[in-house]
C-alpha cells in the first residue's frame, strides 16, 4: 500500500511537538517521529546558514497530505518550511493500520 510520507524540519524540540501532536490530533497524519538534533547546512536570503533543527518523519495518505501541508503552514515559524513528499510502500498491516487511524 502506498503512503505519504513527508519530511520537515523546525527550529527546536516545542515547535516539532507542536506540529506533531496537531496534526496526529487531527487526523492529518497516523504518526509523526521527531528525530532531534540534526545540523542543517543551507543558503538563505544570500548566506550560508547552519542551524540545529528537529526533524520531522509525517505518516499519511494523500487524501490528508494538503491539508496538512496547509496546518504545517499555520503552525510553522519558518517562512518557508522544509515540505518534501515521497510516496513509501508500506506493509499490508501498516498501511491498513494507517488508513484505519486517520479516518476513527
Amino acid at each position: 500500500m502506498t503512503i505519504k510520507l513527508v519530511l520537515c524540519t523546525t527550529p527546536d524540540e516545542k515547535t516539532a511537538q507542536l506540529i506533531a501532536s496537531a496534526l496526529v490530533e487531527e487526523k492529518l497524519a497516523a504518526c509523526v517521529n521527531i528525530i532531534k538534533g540534526i545540523e542543517s547546512v543551507y543558503k538563505w536570503q544570500g548566506k550560508i546558514e547552519i542551524d540545529m533543527e528537529c526533524q520531522l518523519v509525517i505518516k499519511t495518505n494523500t487524501q490528508n497530505v494538503l491539508q496538512a501541508f496547509d496546518r504545517v503552514s499555520e503552525l510553522h515559524p519558518y517562512d518557508v518550511p522544509e515540505w518534501l513528499e515521497l510516496n513509501a510502500e508500506a506493509s499490508s498491516a501498516y498501511g491498513q493500520w494507517l488508513q484505519t487511524t486517520l479516518q476513527n
